[in-house]
């Protein structure tokens, strides 16, 4: 009997870089993720987060003039795992009630995002070879 494929982790991607997200999502295809998004604003992302299936998440600390507090808020309320994404120094940067999520400094390597992921969902990790 066959397996049914794996179902591929949803992952939404806010990160208002072009760069960047073009990056990541090629990452996302290379490691066989679907991507939610990306959002490129705080608008869009609120509503990914608000409405989307989503299995985890990347959120760049900043987004245009905004920060991305208010995604991280409505993803913790529907229980989905979050990271943040920053080129800064946070201990300035983090709210409170942040304290103790997982970031992720910039410049992003592949490597560098399967971990990140694959420690916010261990079931993303790819099955040891048979």
């Amino acid at each position: 009997m066959m397996q049914p494929a794996p179902i591929p982790p949803r992952i939404l991607i806010v990160e208002d870089s072009i760069f960047l997200t073009l990056a990541l999502q090629d990452m996302c295809d290379s490691l066989g993720w679907a991507l939610v998004g990306p959002a490129v604003t705080l608008a869009d992302g609120l509503r990914l987060a608000r409405d989307e299936p989503i299995d985890a998440a990347l959120l760049d600390v900043e987004i245009g003039d905004s920060q991305s507090w208010d995604i991280a808020e409505l993803l913790q309320q529907r229980g989905i795992p979050f990271a943040f994404t920053t080129g800064h120094s946070l201990d300035r940067v983090l709210p409170a009630r942040f304290t103790g999520a997982p970031i992720l400094r910039k410049p992003f390597r592949l490597a560098g995002i399967e971990q990140m992921i694959n420690t916010l969902l261990p079931s993303a990790a790819s099955p040891p070879p048979i």
